[in-house]
């Protein structure tokens, strides 16, 4: 039986504004005179004819629902399994036997899976070849749904060796309908525990705790106990245990580990069942960085460097500063007793000893220890703070170094000087400061080297100097004075920096940079060198500056082997916040196993987020090098009008390198993974060599239903007849105007 409907094409806002024209017209139909109303009508048409009208034809028919069968035909359905033949062709020869019973109450059609869906006749099915992509569920169900009308049911032949795809549950949603999955592989198992899946943020803040969770597969092992650990290095971080119910169990696990230096920190999960003695483990990396510096401010004497350094370093939001400055020495006596006086006593327990290491840069201004009688094993945990990473600045002074400062402590051999033997050790008198290391990082203050030369040249003089005997071997002296000689005979080191351990210290041997602060009141140049410094400076010494600012995610220990392989990629600015794309010029490129390389595409997820995924890999070990160039801010023309943005220097740059292969053909047979598809579209799952074909032909779901088909569909808006009405319409109405004699 025929019929017919009529619908429109016209987009929603073309709907609503063809609508409001024909309402408007009706109304003026209305107040319109006899032949008026005939140009109004003309109108009308047109307004009805931006709603594009068209008429399908309908045809009344029976339909029987429609299977899609979709067949793995990824690498590893090659493996031959207990029965002598490869699990393609198990499947391909079960689908042959089958096929009469699946057609009864079906509309069969079958596909080859893998990248995505190919349509296959089913006399091809035992001739089925593997391919050499893994199967991507997510894009063959979308496949499937674009070839035709939607399936109402789907039918799963697959060993489960795919990975979870984002675009899986997406096509699930879409595909409303239940996914049966057959598992085709091994009948006999054997006991085995696979750490399936461990994940980890990408990048955490120093000194936060963070989650790593991890999936582990215990098959044929059930009444065993699991022993879970996540290591770093050789240290146990934290362990589980967990016993086994099921003869198949995924068991969950979350850790909870410390980020506690910067860079790279290596992880692993390693899980080991009793008594049966299978272990498996899987690796992963964790990027530390930054959220806020963490610094101590230790004061000897109240003074002009303390206060401006205080108040550059609390005026920063990146910056956590604790403060202490002695105000009364154990020389001053007082007339009454401590517990009477306002001052706080200098708390040296809670400084050295039970809140160091929450800290990332010390500083020691003008400080000397001995005065305060503080035991050896203060400094010996300054030390062993230094050795593990933390950083360490020391600036002299008046009291800093008398009386042979720090020699023979267990801070000594940290310092990158030697310390003069007598008690008058401090100099006064001005000076302007010699740069002997002009290519240091922490010196570059300038857009040019010749621009860092120039301020170095412009500054105000420091005033006054502590005697050295020199700079230890390996030490880098920054600054010397200019006249001044040490007792080694090489210029007298002013400023000096050290790696210690995994730390490192620096020493300012005069403490008058503040006069640095004063010199923007003469030269506007100058304005901000005394920050710039203190900031590098900062940087240096807790490792910030070597930071990459461009940085890949960690890689896991084992590639995903399908396709698109998917890359993140992050770009900061100078305080690690995220660097959008607006504000960079952002390039990378990939280098192939055979030499050749391309500069490839990639999107910002989020500001400062970019993800690269790449197609088509050759297997072999590829290269992605990312470099990134900061937009330069906005210059200034003579009249002081704003010019276009420059292209700026390098930013940053950072590569990473995998290796690529193949997907394995020799996968296990992953029924919790087949078992999760069916279970969330509401189908079954049963292993191929013990389902019973009856039960899956589905003769007594599969009903013959009643559908209307569209045979065809006519434009009616776009007809030729439409104008020539239109025409004879407004013929008329000037025909009858004329008439009247009106114009």
């Amino acid at each position: 039986m025929s019929s017919f409907r009529i619908i429109l094409d016209a987009g929603t806002w073309e709907m609503w504004l063809s609508l409001l024209a024909v309402g408007l017209i009706v109304w003026t139909w209305r107040k319109s005179s006899e032949f008026k109303r005939l140009r109004v009508t003309a109108l009308m048409i047109l307004a009805v004819l931006l709603l594009k009208p068209a008429m399908d034809l309908l045809e009344d028919r029976s339909a029987r629902p429609r299977l899609a069968v979709l067949v793995d035909v990824g690498p590893s359905m090659q493996s031959p399994d207990d029965l002598g033949l490869s699990r393609l062709k198990r499947a391909g020869r079960w689908l042959a036997q089958n096929r009469s019973r699946l057609e009864r109450g079906y509309e069969t059609v079958f596909y080859a899976a893998a990248g995505g869906a190919r349509r296959v006749e089913p006399k091809d099915l035992e001739s089925l070849a593997p391919q050499n992509s893994a199967l991507d569920l997510g894009s063959a169900l979308a496949d499937v749904l674009d070839s035709g009308s939607p399936p109402a049911r789907v039918l799963l032949l697959s060993d489960g060796a795919f990975e979870d795809s984002r675009a899986l549950d997406a096509a699930l949603t879409r595909l409303s309908a239940p996914v049966d999955a057959l598992g085709v592989g091994p009948r006999t198992a054997k006991p085995a525990l696979a750490v399936a899946q461990v994940q980890a943020p990408d990048f955490v803040f120093q000194h936060s705790r963070f989650s790593v969770s991890a999936s582990v597969e215990a098959s044929e092992l059930p009444g065993s106990r699991v022993r879970l650990r996540l290591l770093k290095g050789s240290r146990v971080v934290e362990e589980q245990e967990k016993k086994v119910e099921k003869s198949f169990e995924v068991l969950e696990a979350s850790f909870t580990a410390l980020a506690e230096s910067l860079g790279r920190e290596d992880y692993r999960v390693e899980a080991q069942a009793v008594p049966a003695g299978v272990k498996s483990a899987r690796g992963l990396g964790v990027e530390v960085i930054r959220q806020k510096y963490r610094i101590m401010l230790l004061a000897g004497r109240p003074s002009f460097e303390y206060s401006y350094l205080r108040e550059y370093l609390k005026s920063d939001p990146n910056h956590e500063l604790v403060s202490f400055v002695i105000l009364r020495n154990p020389e001053n006596v007082s007339p009454v007793p401590d517990n009477e006086l306002s001052l706080i006593p200098f708390p040296a327990q809670e400084i050295f000893v039970q809140n160091l290491r929450q800290f990332d840069l010390f500083i020691l201004e003008d400080f000397h220890y001995g005065r305060f009688s503080l035991p050896a094993a203060y400094l010996q945990n300054l030390r062993s703070f230094v050795a593990e990473g933390g950083a360490l600045l020391l600036i002299g002074g008046a009291n800093a170094f008398t009386k042979a400062g720090y020699q023979g402590t267990p801070l000594e051999d940290v310092l990158p000087v030697s310390l003069w033997p007598d008690a008058d050790d401090y100099r006064p008198g001005l000076f302007q400061p010699a740069v002997s290391a002009p290519d240091h990082p922490m010196l570059n203050l300038g857009e040019t080297a010749e621009d860092s030369a120039q301020l170095w040249r412009r500054i105000p003089p420091l005033d006054g100097w502590t005697r050295l005997t020199g700079s230890r071997p390996g030490a880098s002296v920054l600054l010397r004075h200019p006249a001044e000689r040490a007792a080694s005979g090489e210029g007298l080191p002013i400023v000096a920096v050290r790696e210690f351990g995994r730390g490192k210290v620096m020493l300012v041997g005069s403490d008058s940079t503040w006069r640095w602060k004063l010199g923007g009141g003469k030269d506007w140049r100058l304005a901000s060198f005394y920050p710039r410094f203190w900031s590098r400076a900062v940087e240096y010494l807790t490792g910030s500056l070597q930071l990459k600012k461009v940085k890949f995610s960690p890689l896991p220990e084992h590639m995903p082997s399908h396709e698109p392989a998917v890359f993140s990629l992050r770009v900061f600015d100078e305080h690690f916040r995220p660097l959008p794309s607006s504000e960079v010029d952002l390039r990378v490129l990939w280098r192939k196993p055979d030499g050749s390389q391309k500069q490839v595409a990639f999107y910002e997820r989020e500001p400062g987020l970019f993800q690269v995924e790449l197609t088509g890999l050759p297997e072999g070990r590829h290269v992605l090098e990312a470099s990134a160039k900061r937009n330069s801010p906005r210059r200034q023309n003579a009249s002081g009008v704003g010019s276009s943005r420059e292209r700026g220097e390098l930013w940053g740059a950072d590569q990473v390198s995998f290796l690529w292969e193949a997907p394995r053909a020799d996968a296990p047979l992953d029924r919790r993974r087949l078992k999760s598809v069916a279970e969330k579209s509401g189908g079954r799952y049963a292993d191929l060599d013990r389902a019973d074909p009856a039960a899956w032909s589905g003769d007594e779901q599969a009903q013959v239903r009643r559908e209307r088909a569209v045979l065809g569909r006519r434009s009616l808006w776009t007809s030729a007849a439409w104008f020539w009405i239109i025409g004879v319409l407004l013929t008329a109405e000037w025909f009858l105007r004329r008439r009247k004699g009106l114009l």
